[in-house]
């Protein structure tokens, strides 16, 4: 960074002065600036503390306790310990599985799933940059596991990384990512009809009406108020996310930061600081904040109470008890999180693997073992050139031949990628015919009706089933 600003500023070497210890040099300059102050011992300055009453302190606003006590916790705890999916030992397993993958922007989830819906294998991981080896460690391990009298039935992924790992593991199905996470939260709660999806870097939002969906948001903006603000005020404080998060559980006096994004909230947090609020204060105010910007600044709802009856909640995040907490005392009622929140993509995607196999019974195209095994790929970076758009396109090339290009703006950038390949649409008109004419059935040694003949184009009106009922009964 230094490097850079100098060349900014065109500055010489002897121009950029970088002292050691600057990250102290606030301190280091209320130091000096007491040398004309009368001196006192550190001991006097320690009794004046202990004399200070935090009562008479200004405060920052104030919001509910996420919870009153203990017991309250534990009731809390034991309602949605109910929510929980079948498992079982994938070593004794005999018959179909099926392998259902969600590779999210910083996190990667598998499920490998039981003709009966339990989960015989999970995983839940951060990608490490690179959601392909990821994935192919967890396919690896599941190859590794999978009993001889066991066989995947069929794969299938969803997330951002969909396209990519389709093509370079041969898995069959790929769906988006509304549709897995309602195929999961309908098989916990078929009435569902609001699903929130929180995750590290985005959220989710999807209204449901006899069982379609009707409505979808996003976060627009940036990924604040999502998984990984948390994160990061937990780092800043030296605290994993789970001590950070159990400590917001019991917290007296909750901060009110409101739902600003995370650049304005840490000068909200350090004015707290300065109050003398405890890092559980914060934790339990920056969980409420989660819920606050999904509701008024994605969602967008000034009553909340009106986002549905049968609400169900999902994404690694919510594996957070205070912000499931901080939901549930905003919206007024109690919701649904899964005791799999963090796989429901996964599961969805394994749900859907299962009826598309009792639908064809072909076998997964997955690769095998020796195919995963044998796998690589090779990234570069190209300019298209085919037109005045000049698309930077990244370019990747696998092992046997087959590549796979993305960043172009129109199809003649994807030329020879699988990326192209699209699916065969049906033919409107032959699909339109068939339906219009399935019913009829031409009737033997039927006499000639008074109406006469009718012209084929009659039948191909909507109402044409009606005409041909007319037939029957004059006949």
């Amino acid at each position: 960074m230094r490097k850079q600003f100098a060349q900014t500023l065109e500055l010489k070497a002897e121009e950029v002065i970088a002292p050691e210890n600057a990250q102290v040099y606030v301190a280091i300059g209320a130091a000096l600036g007491g040398f004309d102050e009368k001196p006192q011992s550190f001991m006097s300055l320690m009794s004046r503390i202990r004399q200070v009453d935090e009562r008479s302190l200004p405060k920052t606003d104030r919001i509910e306790r996420l919870f009153e006590s203990r017991e309250e916790l534990d009731e809390f705890r034991a309602r949605h310990a109910k929510d929980t999916v079948p498992t079982a030992d994938i070593s004794t397993y005999k018959g179909p599985c099926y392998l259902g993958l969600d590779a999210g922007s910083t996190t990667i989830k598998a499920v490998v799933m039981g003709n009966n819906g339990e989960i015989l294998y999970s995983r839940y991981q951060n990608n490490e940059g690179s959601p392909l080896d990821a994935a192919k460690a967890i396919i690896k391990e599941v190859y590794t596991i999978l009993p001889e009298n066991a066989f995947i039935a069929k794969s299938g992924i969803t997330g951002y990384g969909e396209f990519l790992l389709k093509e370079a593991f041969h898995i069959d199905l790929g769906e988006v990512e509304t549709i897995a996470h309602y195929q999961a939260a309908a098989h916990f709660c078929p009435e569902v009809d609001f699903i929130l999806d929180i995750g590290g870097q985005d959220m989710k939002c999807c209204r449901l009406k006899d069982g379609h969906i009707e409505d979808i948001l996003l976060n627009e903006a940036c990924s604040a108020g999502c998984g990984s603000f948390l994160d990061t005020f937990a780092k800043s404080l030296k605290k994993s996310i789970q001590e950070f998060s159990e400590a917001a559980l019991l917290a007296k006096e909750p901060i009110d930061l409101g739902s600003r994004c995370t650049v304005f909230m840490n000068s909200k947090v350090k004015q707290a600081q300065k109050e003398g609020s405890t890092m559980a204060d914060i934790s339990a105010g920056l969980s409420y904040s989660v819920i606050k910007n999904a509701l008024y600044k994605v969602i967008k709802v000034k009553d909340p109470s009106r986002l549905g009856k049968h609400i169900v909640v999902q994404g690694g995040t919510f594996y957070n008890d205070a912000v499931l907490r901080a939901f549930e005392q905003l919206l007024g009622r109690e919701v649904i999180r899964p005791s799999i929140a963090g796989l429901m993509g996964a599961y969805g995607m394994g749900l859907i693997c299962r009826r598309a196999y009792q639908k064809d019974r072909s076998i997964s195209a997955l690769l095998d073992a020796k195919g995963i095994e044998e796998l690589s790929i090779n990234t570069s970076i190209r300019h298209c050139g085919l037109c005045t758009n000049n698309c930077l396109l990244t370019v990747n090339t696998f092992n046997d031949g087959r590549f796979f290009i993305t960043g172009n703006r129109c199809e003649r950038g994807a030329a020879g990628s699988a990326a192209k390949r699209k699916k065969v649409l049906p033919n409107l008109y032959k699909l339109k015919y068939n339906r219009l004419f399935s019913y009829y059935k031409p009737l033997e040694k039927a006499p000639r009706g008074s109406v006469g003949n009718s012209p084929r184009s009659q039948y191909v009106r909507r109402l044409s089933f009606l005409v041909y009922i007319l037939y029957q009964t004059r006949v």
